[in-house]
């Protein structure tokens, strides 16, 4: 199995064959860079997995009130594709306050949504590597709590 980002017409490779996780990007200029860091946080969370899954990174004490570290969902598709990756966040004032997508990469349709407002993927690459930064620095100070979903492709 490999592991791409980008859009299905122009992956870029981040893993190879489970059995050598760590490899090389391809090169391919519409393909978005995959930090090291976040290769192996994605690598780590899927190894025991085979097929298509979310794997979900939530801050326990994330609320409304307190606030806390985003949720974040990472969707990779049996063939090695991320499809999407989603940070959750609280909007609107307690006890009406609801957790909606704040930021959405979805490779697999070539969108980037903020807040509901959807852009061209290609907009969204400086936030996004702004936002992987964040993510690896969150994940290193292990404010997240993993949990890992097999789904069925459609």
């Amino acid at each position: 199995m490999s592991w791409y980002t980008g859009q299905s017409s122009s992956k870029t490779k981040i893993f190879g064959e489970k059995e050598n996780l760590m490899t090389d990007l391809m090169a391919n200029p519409a393909a978005w860079a995959i930090s090291e860091e976040l290769r192996k946080i994605i690598a780590e969370a899927i190894r025991e997995k085979s097929g298509a899954c979310i794997i979900s990174f939530r801050d326990p004490n994330y609320s409304a009130e307190r606030g806390g570290f985003h949720p974040v969902e990472i969707m990779v598709s049996g063939s090695g594709e991320i499809q999407y990756i989603t940070d959750f966040a609280f909007v609107g004032i307690e006890p009406h306050s609801e957790l909606v997508k704040e930021i959405d990469f979805d490779f697999s349709c070539g969108a980037f949504q903020h807040f509901c407002r959807e852009y061209p993927i290609s907009e969204g690459r400086e936030l996004f590597m702004i936002w992987m930064s964040n993510f690896t620095m969150y994940h290193r100070m292990g404010v997240y709590e993993i949990s890992i979903e097999e789904i069925e492709e459609g």
